[in-house]
């Protein structure tokens, strides 16, 4: 597989977990959550997109 396809799979991943800032920004506005848990947010997409686009890459050379 080429990489274009595998970082676009990868991005696309993460959208369900982009859904939640909405979410996390509701609850901190209320304050039931500390406003820092919203930087996180970016690190967890990136470790996501991360951690999937490695499990494409190591799939791609297993032949899978």
């Amino acid at each position: 597989m080429h990489p274009r396809p595998r970082l676009r799979i990868a991005l696309a991943s993460t959208f369900p977990t982009l859904l939640t800032v909405p979410l996390c920004v509701l609850l901190a506005a209320v304050g039931l959550v500390p406003w820092t848990i919203l930087l996180a947010v970016p690190v967890t997409l990136a470790v996501h997109a991360t951690v999937t686009l490695a499990r494409l890459r190591s799939a791609s050379f297993n032949g899978g």
